[in-house]
């Protein structure tokens, strides 16, 4: 793998958007970076929760809380076939949940507490699974680093060549009380934890393995720096992620260092060589007070034969680890611009759900600078502008919300 587009399924600047326009925080930077993992394969006793099946549920309570004790009570009570019950009943049995003497069922400890909590438990002993920390303080990793559909986790020799991606390093050695430490973590859910996971044992020395990151440094309303940090998954932020990289100083250090050193003249280079690879002679170059640096170009550079497409309007054009936001000032293109978004958003081939539709939108309006939008604006706009089919998609919007 040679380029980030190999590895994220979405642009750079998607992470970007999220940042300014939906998190409120004003980027200044963004990082590739390959996150030092260890990966743990380990043997446990292992409690795993699922829902009761119907049949499972209602005869485990008949025999905690109505006292029956044979298939035919239970049968009979439930008006079911009695061979169902039978089967049912052996089924509970083999998974630890219920006893036998003669022809008397009754519930073990396991049965017992899965009444009692609403939830099928499971006991697997000498269970083997794998357990992902991340490499610096070896905290557990959240649920969605455990799905191969989006994630990736990288073994050291098939990392990305080419310079795009900063492989972070670490000086720390996974720390083996993170194992008995995941028995009474309250939140297993979202590491990915069964419900117990007792005694677990280590199979081997951990490996080292990255999961590629992109991770935007900016600045809060407040002023504070924030590091949001984006998986391969979705170009939204992961929150857990972003307080892990927050809660790293061997991180924050490395990305910090390389805000000291950014050179604004550089960038700005950059961003009038692109500017002149697209022959935008009537560019100039704007620094905002947050410090976003904006190409600021006539309505006629946009959306006609030859230039820029009208949805880069207000949006992010990245080189390196630096950015800058093409832009016009002529706030009735950025009105065009945003029903031009929002037919995207709304169209036939948008994989976004309606509910999902909507904030989108909301988040365009904010990057284009048009003051607040709600549907009857949009609406009024897009009658206006003769966009007969974005009124009726939008009529249709409005009857999901």
């Amino acid at each position: 793998m040679s380029s980030r587009t190999k590895l994220f399924p979405y642009p750079e600047l998607r992470a970007l958007e999220d940042t300014a326009f939906e998190h409120g925080v004003v980027p200044t930077r963004i990082h590739s970076l390959l996150l030092p993992v260890w990966k743990v394969t380990v043997q446990a006793t292992v409690v795993v929760a699922e829902d009761y099946d119907l049949i499972d549920r209602h005869l485990s309570r008949g025999i905690a809380e109505a006292g029956f004790s044979t298939a035919a009570e239970l049968a009979a009570f439930f008006s079911l076939d009695p061979l169902l019950v039978d089967r049912a009943l052996r089924a509970l049995e083999a998974i630890g949940h219920l006893g036998t003497t003669g022809n008397r069922w009754w519930l073990t400890e396991v049965g017992l507490r899965s009444v009692r909590d609403g939830r099928r438990y499971e006991v697997t002993n000498e269970d083997r699974r794998v357990l992902y920390f991340d490499g610096f303080s070896s905290r557990p990793l959240t649920k969605i680093c455990y799905d191969p559909r989006k994630v990736t986790l990288l073994p050291p020799d098939e990392l990305p060549t080419g310079g795009r991606f900063h492989r972070l390093f670490t000086q720390w050695s996974f720390d083996l009380a993170a194992l008995p430490a995941l028995s009474g973590n309250p939140e297993r859910a979202r590491f990915n934890l069964p419900e117990r996971i007792d005694n677990p044992r280590p199979l081997g020395p951990p490996e080292l393995v990255y999961l590629p990151l992109i991770v935007v440094r900016g600045l809060s309303r407040t002023g504070r720096t924030r590091h949001l940090a984006y998986t391969q998954a979705a170009g939204e932020a992961d929150p857990d992620l972003g307080a892990l990289v927050e809660a790293t100083p061997d991180i924050t250090a490395v990305l910090e260092q390389e805000q000291r050193t950014a050179d604004p003249e550089h960038e700005e280079k950059r961003a009038r060589e692109w500017a002149d690879r697209y022959n935008l002679a009537g560019h100039r170059l704007v620094r905002l007070p947050t410090g976003l640096l904006r190409v600021v170009l006539p309505g006629r550079d946009f959306g006609a034969e030859g230039g820029l497409p009208l949805h880069q309007l207000g949006s992010f054009v990245v080189r390196g680890d630096s950015f800058f936001q093409p832009w016009c000032d002529d706030v009735r293109l950025r009105r065009k611009a945003l029903l031009s978004r929002a037919r995207s958003l709304l169209g036939a081939r948008s994989r976004l759900a309606a509910g999902r539709a909507w904030p989108r939108i909301e988040q365009v309006a904010r990057q284009l600078d048009v003051g607040e939008v709600d549907l009857q604006t949009l609406r009024t706009l897009a009658e206006r502008s003769g966009e007969t089919a974005l009124v009726a998609q939008l009529d249709e919007l409005a009857r999901t919300l």
